[in-house]
């Protein structure tokens, strides 16, 4: 299995889980509490789908040959715990399909999934492109760590099962590498797309510039509307330039 293959049976992955979670969400809507948990859950997942399609491109970019060799982060192991993954998921949404899972059930799956490898192997992906993601203020940047904060602290309140708990502090040092800050540069919020969970900046440059909700460093994603005046920073991608480090102005 080459590099784009992995990269593609991984985004495949996060995208599946995303859809299965708002599933979830609908299963359970008769609880604000529980469905507003589950749709979180599948919008992290979702992010993750988006990341890893962007630093695919990223990496095809800037390493041509990679089509042609393999790289020594993607390791034989991370291959075959994404072709357990992929078969684990197929047998889940074919219950899913069958049958109303209850939220037993559905921590239960959401428990096997997140003690597997695929969080690591998100990261090992992200760092391998070099596709580099700016730090947030008070390193909430380590948003693997946070999202295993929040599922722990579900799961303290809800969950009666008996698969391991999530070892949280297993994820303390799950950081995307970062990269040097641009210049500070000024806009306003032109386009949303908030069932993709992007969005555009016109920038007094008259560029415009693509963000995602982990672009976000002030505020959130519920916080974007259009005409909302910003500040940020900027990389350049093959496809054009991203914001990042996005502030909202007053």
């Amino acid at each position: 299995m080459d590099t784009l293959e992995v990269y593609d049976i991984a985004i495949g992955i996060e995208r599946r889980l995303s859809n299965m979670y708002h599933r979830f969400s609908t299963l359970f809507k008769e609880n604000t509490e529980i469905q507003t948990f589950w749709i979180g859950i599948a919008n992290h997942e979702k992010s993750h789908s988006e990341t890893l399609t962007l630093s695919k491109g990223y990496l095809m970019w800037n390493h041509p040959s990679i089509r042609k060799r393999r790289i020594n982060l993607i390791q034989h192991s991370d291959t075959k715990e994404l072709e357990t993954l992929e078969y684990v998921l197929k047998e889940y949404e074919r219950k899913i399909r069958r049958e109303r899972v209850s939220l037993q059930e559905a921590l239960d799956i959401l428990l096997k999934i997140e003690n597997s490898e695929l969080n690591h192997l998100y990261k090992r992906l992200i760092n391998l492109s070099g596709f580099k993601l700016l730090p947030r203020p008070e390193n909430s940047h380590r948003f693997i760590y946070e999202h295993m904060k929040t599922i722990k602290s579900f799961m303290d309140k809800y969950y009666r099962g008996n698969q391991p708990a999530i070892q949280v502090e297993d994820y303390a040092d799950e950081t995307v590498l970062s990269s040097p800050l641009s210049e500070v540069l000024q806009g306003r919020i032109v386009e949303i797309e908030s069932e993709m969970s992007y969005g555009f900046i016109e920038g007094t440059d008259g560029e415009r510039y693509m963000f995602l909700p982990e672009d976000i460093s002030s505020g959130t994603w519920e916080d974007v509307k259009r005409d909302t005046p910003v500040e940020f920073s900027s990389i350049r991608l093959p496809w054009g330039p991203r914001a990042n480090n996005i502030r909202f102005r007053k």
